[in-house]
């Protein structure tokens, strides 16, 4: 049961988090909208940071377990890179509260080195980089890419997940399909004109 009610507190403050910001958010709401008393809250966490905190290590460790399970035997290493396109566009539609409470509320506590929002983002930007490094070179190596300079490459292909993610979740809903422009626009730009 008490579990329970810690994910209760956990699935509220996310809502919260994303719809309205950290500092505009009480724990007497979060305790209110859980359905739970102040001081249960507090019998389960420290304070609204320890929950943020909390919310942003599950959030990473289950966007680490989602790149982990991308296929890595694909037929193409493009088919990889399409793959982790799909992957946050999946994450986007299904959820949608862990995307807006990064983008709403991380981005003012970067400034600070010992905030867990620097340290999930440079570990998320490290696992990223690292897969499209991996199947940029595989693929030049192959001949199935000429894609240089990788590096820059890897930025590149980083801004149009971000943009997408943000049009996804902040813009309004549309009728064009801007992840799959995206992917196209990468495999011109990979795949060598034989």
């Amino acid at each position: 049961m008490a579990k329970n009610k810690k994910n209760k507190i956990i699935a509220t403050s996310t809502k919260l988090f994303a719809i309205q910001g950290f500092d505009n958010t009480t724990t007497l709401q979060i305790a209110k909208e859980s359905g739970v008393t102040e001081p249960l809250l507090y019998y389960h966490f420290k304070g609204k940071e320890e929950i943020f905190t909390d919310i942003i290590k599950r959030i990473f460790d289950e966007y680490s377990s989602l790149i982990a399970t991308l296929p890595a035997n694909t037929a193409t290493e493009f088919e990889k890179i399409s793959n982790l396109f799909k992957l946050h566009i999946a994450i986007s539609e299904n959820r949608p509260h862990d995307g807006r409470l990064i983008m709403a509320n991380c981005p003012s506590k970067l400034k600070s080195d010992r905030h867990i929002c620097q340290e999930i983002i440079y570990k998320q930007q490290d696992m990223v980089t690292s897969y499209l490094k991996d199947c940029l070179n595989k693929g030049n190596a192959s001949g199935e890419f000429d894609a240089h300079p990788v590096d820059d490459l890897i930025i590149v292909i980083l801004c149009l997940i971000n943009g997408i993610l943000r049009k996804k979740l902040l813009g309004k809903k549309e009728s064009t399909s801007y992840e799959f422009i995206a992917i196209e626009f990468c495999r011109r730009a990979l795949i060598p004109n034989k």
